[in-house]
């Protein structure tokens, strides 16, 4: 069995919606992190792969052509 470690906050969250749903903590976490009978998480397929990339892509603003690391780092001076 794996441990994770949480900050206060994010377990208060994680107990919340747990709750919210119905369900303790561990069950949430299961639901939210499948894994195989052997422990280890499930293999996506290239084509769930890019059917999750695609859910969860949006179009929006380009970068200009020239768009630099300086213009990263011009207000940082």
């Amino acid at each position: 069995m794996a441990t994770i470690e949480l900050d206060p906050h994010t377990a208060d969250r994680l107990q919340a919606l747990a709750a919210a749903s119905g369900m303790t903590a561990d069950a949430y976490l299961k639901l939210l992190l499948p894994v195989t009978a052997n422990g280890t998480p499930p293999r996506l397929s290239l084509t769930e792969l890019d059917s999750l990339l695609r859910e969860n892509s949006f179009d929006g603003p380009t970068l200009p052509a020239d768009f630099s690391r300086a213009d990263i780092y011009d207000e940082h001076d």
